[in-house]
């Protein structure tokens, strides 16, 4: 499979193809102090590259590979400024080799209705907050999945996908969502997104994922606002794991206000049912409310200052935690993000830890 986007490409070369590139990179350096100014510092990335193969104006082959970091328990790429989710700079993990990423045939037969044979991922509910805003990791429902089979994308903000998990060789999955335009006016926008998962065969500790992601805007001249809500249900353990989020934002003229507030609704041991515990969702956090207003000095550059708290299920002080993080955001031209931000993390009866770090985004 290594070889797979290598032979393709000569063999687009030979038949003459229309070949195009497009990708991703994300990457990080942080520095945490510890006590007594010890030093901890990380440095994580993440880099997704497809090469799009158009045999004609409607039909396109898509090969993918990607190289991202571990950190943790090895799940994957993290934004570092959080010192307990980092790879340290020195870790073989740092440097994680480029593994195949999907394949698939696409073809477009309509502005609205393009049919796709091969692999396929999805997610429910990523967020917009800093740290967990890559859902291959974190999201408010799902996050991402993979499969291989056929599928339909409806328009921008829908799709229905059936074929086989990745999950084990004996499941089969199929999901669907769209997002149902309730309001659809040039300034002021309604929409409902339902999200179903449903899997056969074994391979997760629940059958099925349900959601409806929402969402409202209202644009004037100098002010804009949204608002956006999600909630989560599958069942775990016979009982059901629910989430909650809502991510208010807001804007004038040069001021900016954005948050995210997460719940999921955990329960303790009863005679019958297991607990259900952050195990059973795709959060590190029990409950997270974040917050951070910025100004836009102009159109390269702007500051924020975030607020965070964090608790998870354990009411120890250790689980119960607050982050303060400055940060300048710096837009060089289309398509690259630098921020620059400081950061100090305050847990009650433990050391607080300041540090520093410079995170990018670049999307060609």
């Amino acid at each position: 499979m290594r070889f797979l986007p290598i032979v393709m490409l000569f063999a687009c070369v030979a038949f003459a193809a229309d070949v195009s590139f497009e990708g991703t990179l994300d990457a990080d350096y942080g520095n945490h102090l510890e006590k007594d100014f010890v030093v901890n510092n990380a440095a994580n990335q993440d880099l997704r590259l497809k090469m799009n193969v158009d045999l004609d104006e409607n039909v396109r082959a898509v090969v993918g590979t990607k190289s991202a970091s571990t950190y943790g328990n090895g799940t994957g790429y993290s934004r570092i400024r959080h010192r307990n989710e980092a790879t340290p700079i020195g870790s073989d993990e740092r440097w994680s080799p480029f593994v195949f990423d999907g394949i698939s045939l696409e073809w477009t037969v309509g502005r609205d209705l393009t049919f796709i044979f091969g692999d396929m991922f999805y997610s429910f509910g990523s967020f917009n907050y800093y740290f967990w805003r890559n859902p291959d990791n974190y999201a408010a429902i799902l996050p991402t999945q993979g499969m291989r089979g056929l599928g339909a994308r409806l328009g921008s903000d829908g799709f229905i996908y059936i074929g086989a998990s990745d999950a084990n060789s004996k499941s089969g999955r199929i999901v669907a969502s769209y997002a149902i335009p309730a309001i659809n006016a040039v300034n002021n926008k309604f929409t409902i997104a339902p999200m179903l998962d449903l899997i056969k065969g074994g391979g997760r500790s629940h059958r099925y994922t349900i959601g409806i992601d929402a969402n409202y805007s209202r644009s004037y001249t100098d002010l804009n606002y949204a608002l956006r809500s999600m909630w989560g249900m599958h069942p775990s353990h016979g009982s059901y794991v629910n989430t909650f989020t809502l991510e208010p934002s807001f804007n004038y003229k040069k001021f900016s206000l954005a948050s995210t507030c997460y719940w999921a609704l955990l329960s303790d041991e009863t005679e019958s049912n297991a607990p259900i515990t952050i195990d059973d969702t795709y959060s590190p956090d029990e409950k997270l409310i974040y917050i951070e207003p910025s100004v836009a000095f102009n159109k390269k550059y702007s500051m924020g200052l975030g607020f965070e708290w964090h608790k998870k299920p354990d009411d120890s002080d250790e689980n119960n935690w607050f982050l303060i993080a400055p940060t300048g955001y710096l837009y060089p031209t289309v398509g690259v993000d630098l921020s620059f931000w400081l950061s100090y993390a305050i847990t009650k009866g433990k050391h607080n830890n300041p540090g520093f770090g410079i995170s990018s985004a670049v999307k060609f």
